[in-house]
């Protein structure tokens, strides 16, 4: 964290009953010295205004039913005493706006609800998941319930295949991020690497040299015991899916790189792959 008071923006759904994020966001807070700015962008169709009323005046009323809901929403963060923002603002593109706003808000963690969806319909129509996982440079904690973490284990994903600088450097965000979250939240960290190709033990910073990777090696690397460290050939997502349905984690973390045009909707990133594949959280860092 950047130091001092972690600051967590939560993006507020307005159309939802139930704000799951902002959920998860209080379950954080009560846990670290944490603050929270809520963020919620509301839009609507200026012509649905009745002939007596002005644009100006619609919008204005939208508004101000957003900011008494968005007032409502948080009751339960200023009964614990959380110190609390909120922004509603107005925007047809909601994602282009909230990325606007995080950026503005130099904040720690951004927190979103998010729901499973087809491949077809990630792939044919990005969605907001997608859009901020590409272009956020800040974590985001990707939530499916609002129920607490039923489980005390949190599982990093680490690339040990590709070993250019980029996967390198996002390797050590992603075990950074996961010690200190699991510190946070009180989870034993486990690390999990799946590889279809052999793995080139030369070009990892590992402890000593030579051409094996194993798991007493990878944890002595990743300082955690060899029962936390999961080593798998097989196809990524699959076997990562894999992995997630047997030790059934809270939280699992993922590296993501941005991609774009065509390439990147049909080779992806692993953490987007996954996101529909797991009902655990999904922590995505870059």
């Amino acid at each position: 964290m950047k130091g001092g008071r972690t600051r967590l923006f939560v993006i507020v759904d307005p159309t939802a009953r139930h704000q799951i994020a902002l959920v998860k966001a209080l379950l954080i807070a009560k846990l670290a010295d944490c603050e929270i700015h809520a963020f919620m962008c509301v839009h609507g169709d200026t012509r649905d205004s009745s002939a007596n009323a002005s644009r100006r005046e619609f919008k204005h009323s939208m508004l101000l039913d957003a900011e008494t809901r968005l007032h409502d929403w948080l009751e339960p963060c200023r009964i614990a005493g959380i110190p609390l923002s909120k922004e509603v603002v107005w925007n047809s593109e909601w994602y282009d706006a909230a990325l606007h706003a995080i950026v503005k808000s130099n904040c720690d963690l951004v927190i979103k609800s998010s729901f499973h969806h087809s491949r077809a319909r990630r792939f044919f129509s990005p969605t907001s998941d997608y859009t901020l996982m590409r272009n956020c440079s800040c974590p985001i904690l990707f939530t499916h319930q609002a129920e607490e973490w039923q489980s005390g284990r949190l599982l990093a994903c680490v690339d040990l295949v590709s070993t250019d600088r980029q996967h390198l450097r996002l390797n050590e965000v992603v075990i950074r991020n996961a010690r200190a979250l699991a510190q946070i939240v009180a989870m034993d960290l486990y690390i999990a690497a799946a590889h279809e190709d052999e793995i080139d033990a030369d070009k990892l910073p590992l402890d000593g040299r030579g051409h094996d990777v194993s798991v007493d090696r990878l944890a002595q690397f990743y300082q955690v015991e060899e029962s936390r460290i999961i080593l798998r050939q097989g196809e990524t997502i699959e076997t990562l899916a894999n992995i997630c349905d047997e030790i059934e984690p809270s939280i699992v973390i993922l590296g993501t790189l941005a991609r774009s045009g065509i390439s990147g909707k049909l080779v992806g990133n692993t953490a987007e792959k996954l996101l529909d594949r797991i009902d655990a959280d999904l922590l995505s860092v870059n």
